[in-house]
């Protein structure tokens, strides 16, 4: 009896000896950091803290925190390979959709909702005000519709201005197209009376109205 106590407690002292020397040795170093291709998440910062360090001690719950709070990234998933001694991250990020033009002339590209992601080289749609590192979704769907007008009308107004609060298109016509909000249905009857030809001999179209087009000759 007193033997094969003797056998445990040399048994456990061994694997006590063994956890100890595995979490706190250097046998289990981290010898990879695979990173799937992200945009905004430095590699730096992602790898400085874990490559080299105990796998068995690993913690990336702070790097997740330190992640996410980049407004850009959506989401960070994390996979720690054991056998390998590799972890694994994948940083979800937000899309560049569309560019925009701010009030400051900064040019900047935008997601579907709006968020701010990363200098643009140029943008259509100008005059744009921010809110919280963000521009507002009527904004995003405005400029979308302007990418989709026929090319030869994009030719014609390079150019959407939202600087007073409504969208305007310099240019000859001047077409004021009201609430931004309202610009997709708007543009959809702009191109209509490009297509008849009604754009022509006019220095103002007015698409402000709910149900009516105003053509003025004067500016």
């Amino acid at each position: 009896m007193i033997r094969a106590l003797r056998v445990l407690l040399l048994l456990g002292l061994l694997l006590f000896s063994s956890f100890v020397s595995l979490r706190w040795g250097g046998w289990l170093r981290v010898r990879e950091v695979k990173i799937f291709p992200t945009r905004y998440a430095a590699v730096e910062k992602l790898t400085g803290g874990i490559l080299g360090a105990n796998i068995l001690r690993l913690n990336l719950e702070p790097l997740r925190r330190a992640i996410l709070g980049d407004p850009r990234v959506l989401g960070v998933f994390t996979r720690v390979d054991f056998f390998h001694l590799r972890v694994e991250i994948d940083v979800r990020e937000r899309f560049p959709l569309v560019a925009v033009g701010l009030v400051s002339g900064e040019k900047v590209w935008v997601d579907r909702e709006g968020v701010i992601l990363e200098p643009a080289e140029e943008a259509r749609v100008v005059g744009v005000k921010t809110q919280g590192g963000r521009v507002g979704v009527e904004v995003v769907e405005a400029a979308l519709a302007w990418e989709r007008l026929p090319r030869a009308l994009r030719e014609r107004y390079p150019l959407l201005d939202l600087s007073t609060g409504e969208a305007v298109a310099p240019g000859a016509p001047t077409i004021l197209l009201g609430a931004i909000c309202q610009v997709p249905e708007k543009l959809g009857i702009l191109t209509a009376l490009w297509g008849e030809g009604f754009l022509e001999g006019y220095g103002v179209v007015d698409l402000r109205l709910s149900d009516l087009a105003i053509l003025r000759r004067g500016g």
